[in-house]
């Protein structure tokens, strides 16, 4: 029996300890975005499961009548190694993406799981049960001590990449550098720059989202090269003096603040220090004497900051600014507008969805115009934007071939990286161009600090005012947003908190009809997307 009580531990504790690596990736190894995510309920499910109270009771059962302590956890183990095979075979088993890094974690994970079992099997047999079921309780504390472990090492190469990134960087002198930050609208801007600079200039961009310093270094020493002539560089930071940091390895000429809000604020503790670095102070200040710094004067909190700010290119989608854009329009799949810039006027049409691109677009014709691309230039590249650079992104939904509900099926907006409480905000407005049913499915927003209720709130009304339905996909903040929903006169009926990819699927294909529209927005559950579609 010990040996069968073994393999099912061994099986169900390698999975929690993958759990843990998991988790580290996605928080980006920031101890303060681990910890954030046990405030959370989905975090503190993690650490208070049902199952986790029956091992305290087992555990504690042991001393008074071991052989029934060990029969019940034996049998308590048999389900959970049953349900992470079945995780397993549906593709909701949360594992990290294999990276050189994380590969190394499971290996240490394993290894140390590997020799508790074999230190309790043979050195302590009688004590199996409790050594378990201690280890079982302790592992998510296990497996971040492997990762912390490992921080040393990390340091000590990160401090290797800076340094050789720096090194190259400082040889490149004929590289223009273009440094993004903001809270929102980084990657977007980014990508629609590097798009209208290559047809003048050889351009490299920071891939997809590594935005942090060894990401950025990574970029300089691996994708830059001599011929290179510019390099869009998207920089993030969780905390003040981060963006300093970034400007030291990359060295911009060119300053961009996408734009601004409290998405991280529990992070950077206070909006000051927020704003230093999402808000651009520390990346103006790394600018050199006179070198533009472009502000998108739409983001109110921007606009108060940067104030007073020297070689400031304000920036608008509303209003008359150095760039800016008038007649704007914006249709379900498509919008168009006039840029302005230089005593100089001409017509953008891009196949974007949504209206917030034109802040990126504005932002992105700014620096390309530093870099002497002329305004008919800017255009015309802002105008052959492929529809894969904005961040939303029409898909096509399961068709109905039950015959009380005919044809060809629902439309999916697919906004499901990330989500910030002004993006939300811009996607449900959008959401209101389609005429028919109209579904949001999105995750409560997390990271957020003291902002979140209130922020929760609008959320709350802004679905009651551009949905039918709305799925949230967690029961943080529910009562924030529940209290938004009845504000806006949206029946509690609704709107439901379903956090299984399956249970939300299905819940949506019972509410879709014919050429409804079901928005995804911020991220949901692995494998919805694929559940949804035809």
């Amino acid at each position: 029996m010990i040996a069968l009580l073994a393999f099912f531990w061994y099986v169900r504790t390698a999975r929690q300890l993958a759990f843990a690596v998991y988790l580290w990736q996605l928080k980006e190894y920031h101890i303060g975005r681990f910890l954030d995510y046990f405030k959370t309920l989905k975090g503190k499910r993690a650490l208070f499961h049902p199952f986790a109270a029956a091992k305290v009771f087992l555990l504690l059962l042991w001393f008074i009548i071991p052989t029934a302590s060990a029969v019940l956890l034996l049998a308590l183990y048999a389900v959970e190694t049953g349900l992470a095979l079945l995780a397993y075979k549906t593709g909701r088993l949360l594992l990290p993406v294999v990276t050189s890094k994380t590969t190394v974690l499971l290996f240490s994970t394993q290894f140390v799981q590997g020799f508790f079992a074999a230190l309790v099997l043979v050195v302590f047999p009688y004590y199996t049960v409790p050594a378990l079921l201690l280890f079982d309780v302790f592992v998510l504390l296990v497996g971040s001590a492997v990762v912390l472990l490992w921080q040393p090492y990390t340091v000590f190469m990160r401090f290797r990449i800076l340094k050789k990134a720096k090194a190259k960087r400082k040889e490149l002198q004929q590289l223009k550098v273009v440094g993004i930050t903001g809270s929102y609208g980084k990657t977007s801007t980014k990508d629609m720059l590097a798009h209208v600079l290559s047809s003048r200039f050889m351009t490299v961009k920071t891939p997809e989202h590594r935005n942090s310093e060894v990401g950025v270094a990574k970029t300089i020493l691996y994708d830059v090269t001599n011929e290179h002539e510019v390099f869009v560089c998207e920089m993030g930071a969780y905390g003040k003096g981060g963006i300093t940091l970034l400007a030291e390895i990359a060295q911009p000429n060119i300053g961009v603040v996408a734009g601004v809000n409290d998405q991280h604020l529990s992070l950077f503790g206070s909006r000051e220090n927020l704003l230093s670095a999402e808000g651009g102070g520390e990346l103006a200040q790394a600018l050199p004497k006179g070198a533009p710094y472009i502000v998108n004067y739409d983001s109110v909190p921007l606009r108060e900051y940067a104030q007073g700010s020297k070689n400031v290119v304000w920036c608008s989608a509303k209003e008359k600014k150095d760039v800016w854009a008038r007649n704007v329009a914006v249709a379900k799949e498509s919008l168009s507008f006039t840029l302005v810039a230089r005593d100089t006027e001409e017509k953008v049409e891009a196949r974007l969805l949504g209206a917030w691109n034109v802040e990126n677009m504005v932002l992105a014709a700014a620096a390309a115009l530093e870099l002497g691309v002329s305004v008919k230039e800017v255009a015309q590249g802002l105008s052959s934007l492929p529809a894969e650079l904005g961040s939303m992104q029409k898909k096509k939904g399961k068709g109905f071939t039950q015959p009380q509900r005919p044809g060809a099926g629902f439309t999916i907006l697919d906004s499901s990286y990330s989500a910030n409480p002004d993006g939300v905000l811009a996607a449900l407005e959008h959401l209101k161009l389609w005429d028919k049913r109209r579904v949001v499915v999105m995750p409560p927003l997390i990271e957020l600090g003291s902002a979140a209720k209130e922020a929760h709130e609008k959320i709350g009304e802004k679905i009651a005012e551009c949905a039918d339905y709305a799925i949230i996909t967690g029961k943080d903040y529910k009562e924030d947003i529940l209290k938004g929903v009845e504000k806006g006169n949206m029946s509690r009926d609704s709107i439901f908190f379903l956090e299984n990819a399956g249970e939300i699927a299905d819940k949506v294909l019972r509410i879709v009809q014919e050429g409804d529209v079901v928005l995804l927005e911020g991220r949901v559950p692995s494998g919805l997307l694929s559940q949804l579609q035809s």
